[in-house]
């Protein structure tokens, strides 16, 4: 899922968040990579072709990454 994000703390830039079923999630801004997470690789009742709650969830923690930056660029 790949959207576009403004942050209250940083108004004029935008921020485009891509996260995938499994919880990766990547900030860029400026068409930039900002911030890069992958999720843990294997645990126990992991689902084997990801979900949509993952993805949600990815979602947010990048929204709490960006509102935790000291600058636009991270």
């Amino acid at each position: 899922m790949r959207i576009t994000y403004v942050s209250e703390s940083w108004p004029e830039t935008s921020y485009e968040i891509e996260s995938d079923r499994f919880g990766n999630y990547t900030i860029k801004a400026g068409g930039r990579v900002i911030k890069r997470v992958t999720s843990v690789t294997e645990y126990l009742g992991k689902p084997k072709w990801g979900s949509k709650k993952l993805e949600l969830s990815a979602i947010d923690d990048a929204k709490a990454a960006i509102a935790k930056f000291k600058t636009p660029t991270g």
